[in-house]
């Protein structure tokens, strides 16, 4: 059966559809993917565009995957599909698994967690003319009410799963200018992060720890089980591998897993050895502090580790533990990112501000930590976004409903412009004495002059001389010290998005 995959994703890095993309051609369906990072509509051409790819294709579904800030994007896709066509609609992904109620007001039907074998049964019913109403993991509106149908227990063999093409087989985007075309080497460069020189992978799926603010804590909650499931050591290889060979412009891997290193040493040592060997590719993970040990590190880096995205979130133990019920804690961190720096491997270290529950004395251990935290180090600023169905959100939506931003409409990069948040930014680049003194100046009178001018001087300094050089060293730290790699691989990283995290600057008058 034809079958249509449709991402509303401002980039191409859509890991998660191409599990579903390839899951399906593996069992014998033609699917195609389509990606629309600059999906208008008010672009009557692209709309007209879009149209007509569709009808060319005559698919018998239709799947989205989004996450809640493509939650707009999916409803006019959706909206103007069902203008020329009556093929069903399934959303999937993040957002309907933690929210089906506001996704079934467009979509005839969602799928909640993992939906490779869910899409699977209605592929093959829909190709059978059964019903479809009874296939697991799905919920549909009847009789005006929202029914949900029993879930497939989570996927244990990751093994068995397909693996991808770097380019995917039968998949399309359409560009600025409203054109439809397939996707190539050129495209990957022009739309993926790290202009296409980046593999993204997941050797696990789940995470061990259930953070009030994050989805986990949704799948946690909704399969009973906080087990991180992990594929093997060959298995991985072997696409690295394929990808390796296919595509030699890959510089480096990235281990998208929530955290990489909740994993034994035995697998951890299995792994170090042969993809040392085997693949020999620059590296990045994530992982929660507590996993972090001298050892490992040391081990990981022999086999090419160069960036760990480390979480803080907040430098108050209370908060981690009595608001986020995150049991990593200020010292975790600042043990983890000690190692990790002394070994000169890059660190990515995320905060995340404006939380409704954290008074102006948990602000200050945030401040306190970022202080005491070994320098150079990346730091990633996020505005809490309080998301439908998660924990913090239930939270708010009791206690304090009026502090609940739209998670739909909120850019989770641009936070609240307050000189507690520009306090909490600088701690990040000034050295320990002058950052204490511009606590200690605020303490006597925040309001003061010298406090004020103390602190615009600092801004100013920060942004336009500390804050590049900071990241010019870490990304230096990244290439292994070597200056003509780091010029190399400059323009890589502002493709990333550096550039967006530049622009916080000024839309948060910094």
């Amino acid at each position: 059966m034809n079958i249509l995959l449709i991402s509303p994703q401002k980039n191409i890095d859509i890991i998660g559809l191409r599990y579903i993309h390839y899951y399906l051609l593996k069992q014998g369906h033609n699917s195609s993917l389509l990606c629309l990072p600059n999906f208008n509509p008010k672009d009557s051409k692209s709309l007209k565009n879009i149209k007509n790819f569709v009808v060319n294709k005559n698919p018998g579904l239709i799947g989205l995957s989004l996450m809640s800030e493509e939650f707009f994007n999916a409803r006019d896709i959706t909206k103007h599909i069902k203008r020329f066509g009556s093929t069903p609609v399934i959303w999937g992904g993040i957002h309907p698994t933690i929210s089906p109620e506001t996704c079934l007001k467009y979509a005839d039907y969602v799928c909640i967690g993992e939906g490779e074998k869910s899409i699977l049964d209605l592929a093959d019913n829909i190709s059978k003319n059964k019903d479809i109403k009874n296939t697991k993991n799905i919920c549909y509106l009847e009789n005006g009410k929202v029914k949900r149908n029993q879930l497939y227990p989570v996927i244990e063999n990751l093994d068995d799963m397909p693996q991808y093409d770097h380019i995917p087989i039968n998949s399309f985007i359409q560009e600025k200018n409203g054109k439809i075309t397939p996707i190539n080497k050129k495209i990957v460069k022009k739309y993926s992060r790290f202009i296409g020189a980046i593999y993204d992978v997941m050797s696990s799926r789940g995470c061990p720890f259930s953070c009030t603010y994050c989805c986990n804590d949704f799948i946690s909650n909704l399969y009973h089980t906080k087990k991180v499931r992990r594929r093997s050591v060959p298995n991985i290889i072997s696409e690295l591998k394929k990808a390796l060979k296919d595509n030699p412009q890959i510089e480096y891997i990235n281990f998208m897993d929530d955290c990489f290193l909740s994993c034994t040493d035995e697998y951890l040592k299995e792994f170090c050895e042969i993809y040392k060997k085997q693949i020999k590719k620059l590296f990045w993970v994530k992982s929660l502090p507590i996993y972090v040990t001298h050892d490992r590190i040391k081990l990981l880096k022999d086999a090419g580790l160069v960036w760990v995205e480390l979480g803080l979130q907040s430098g108050s133990d209370r908060v981690c533990k009595e608001i986020y019920k995150r049991m990593s804690f200020k010292a975790n961190f600042l043990n983890a990112e000690k190692i990790i720096v002394n070994l000169n491997i890059a660190v990515t270290c995320d905060v995340i501000l404006d939380n409704p529950f954290e008074n102006k004395e948990d602000k200050f251990e945030t401040i306190q930590t970022l202080i005491e935290t070994q320098k150079p180090f990346y730091p990633q600023f996020f505005s809490l976004s309080l998301y439908l169905g998660s924990g913090l959100y239930e939270k708010a939506k009791k206690e304090c409903p009026e502090k609940i931003e739209n998670s739909l409409k909120k850019d989770y990069l641009i936070y609240h412009n307050n000189i507690i948040n520009d306090m909490i930014r600088l701690a990040a680049f000034l050295n320990k004495k002058h950052m204490n003194k511009i606590v200690h100046l605020y303490k006597q009178n925040p309001k003061g002059l010298k406090f004020k001018m103390i602190l615009l001087i600092s801004k100013l300094g920060s942004s336009i001389i500390l804050e590049p050089i900071t990241y010019f060293k870490i990304i230096k730290m990244s290439q292994r010290g070597s200056y003509l790699r780091t010029f190399k691989i400059l323009p890589t990283y502002f493709k990333k998005g550096f550039m967006r995290y530049f622009n916080q600057f000024r839309i948060n008058k910094y």
